[in-house]
Parts: structure tokens; sequence; C-alpha cells
């Protein structure tokens, strides 16, 4: 931050720091790579079969998919695709929707216990073998809990964004090219 500060100039960042870091902490888990990230188990308590499909209710401090695999499924799935994703829409064919070895993991606003509406992970081809499916997350965590790798592009997202909240455009660039910089070094990893 201090070499982006424009000289003699005192800011009051203590007051914006904490909440904008842990904002930047939550970006930065969304676009870094799975590898660097440790996940965190999906609590599989509830989980609603039927028509083909499961229903995993989505924890309240998730960030993106980790992993989720079924017991008969070829593949896991490593990406949650949204309703709005042209590949949710396949799934209404009958002939290229998700099966055993190309499954499909959406979320979805949906109400499969009466009355409650909820987020869940419908999880597509799927029967209840009794056997617990390996579901993994991304959560919500703070700054300090992350992947060492990552404190650099936490450092320059946190100044750009900070600077900007200043008014000092031009010195939010600089600090967002950096913070750019040093995730390309993080994805080469």
């Amino acid at each position: 931050m201090d070499e982006f500060t424009p000289d003699g100039v005192d800011l009051p960042f203590d007051d914006y720091i904490g909440p904008t870091l842990d904002e930047c902490a939550r970006e930065l888990l969304e676009m870094a790579p799975l590898h660097l990230i440790t996940p965190a188990l999906i609590p599989l308590t509830g989980i609603i079969y039927t028509n083909d499909k499961a229903y995993i209710l989505v924890p309240s401090d998730y960030v993106k998919l980790y992993e989720i695999r079924f017991p008969l499924w070829k593949k896991s799935v490593r990406r949650a695709i949204s309703t709005e994703d042209p590949e949710y829409k396949l799934q209404e064919n009958e002939y290229i929707k998700a099966g055993y070895s190309r499954p499909v993991v959406a979320i979805v606003q949906t109400s499969v216990t009466p009355g409650v509406l909820a987020n869940y992970l419908e999880c597509g081809k799927v029967i209840d073998t009794g056997e617990d499916p390996v579901a993994l997350y991304v959560k919500t965590d703070k700054p300090e809990n992350l992947n060492d790798i990552l404190a650099d592009p936490l450092s320059g997202l946190c100044s750009a964004k900070l600077l900007g909240i200043m008014g000092y455009a031009d010195k939010a660039k600089l600090a967002y090219e950096q913070f750019n910089s040093s995730m390309e070094g993080v994805a080469i990893t």
C-alpha cells in the first residue's frame, strides 16, 4: 500500500482494511486455481434423491465447487453451472442430458422440500446406491487462512480497492496491474 500512496498523504485506511481484506479474500478464492485451495466437506445430511437427480443443500459459506463424484459416475465434476448456462438447458433433451459418463452439477434455487425455497447443488444422473458421494467445496475464509502463495495477489487486490475507494484511480490502476501480474504467476505454479 505504501508504494502506491501519494507522498505526504495520511489516509484513514484502517477503517477500510478489515472489510476490504475479507471481500478480497472471497474474490481471490473465486479466481484461484483449485490446487492452491484447501477444500471443505459439503454436509450431506438431508441429501434428496428424485427423478435421477440428487439435491445437496448449498452451504451458507459456499464460494465455488471443488469436486463432486457420485459412486456410479465415471468422472468427477469440478464446476457447478448456473441455470442460465446453455449446458443446463441441454438437460431437457433426453438424448444429451447428464449420464454416468457425463455428469452435470448445477446450482439451482428450488423448493425440493415443500415450502422451503433454498439453493441446491442439482446433480444429474444419480441414483441412491446407499454410498455417500465425494462432495467438497471452497468455503469463505479469512485472509490469514489462505495459502501463503496467495499473499501477494491478496495485497495487490486489496491495495487496488482501497486506493479506488480513496479516489486515487491512477494508483488503483497500478495496484490492480500488480495484482493481475501476481495472479498470472500463481496460476503457473
